[in-house]
């Protein structure tokens, strides 16, 4: 029984499609973003305003 990479490739010859290799393939560069700490914090919600219940149910900041 043939495994699948094998059928793939008797597949691409038959149909005579293109085929790169995954050894072949060029790795594409990610562009690396910076972050400061401030914007990593603002990110998560750090500098939000919190709100709770109060009394009778309206929402109070703290």
């Amino acid at each position: 029984m043939r495994t699948m990479k094998d059928q793939m490739q008797k597949w691409i010859k038959a149909n005579n499609m293109a085929y790169r290799s995954e050894r072949n393939r060029k790795e594409r560069k990610r562009n690396k973003e910076r972050l400061t700490e401030r914007e990593i914090n603002e990110l998560m919600g750090t500098y939000r305003p919190i709100y709770r219940r109060g009394k009778g149910g309206a929402f109070r900041q703290r």
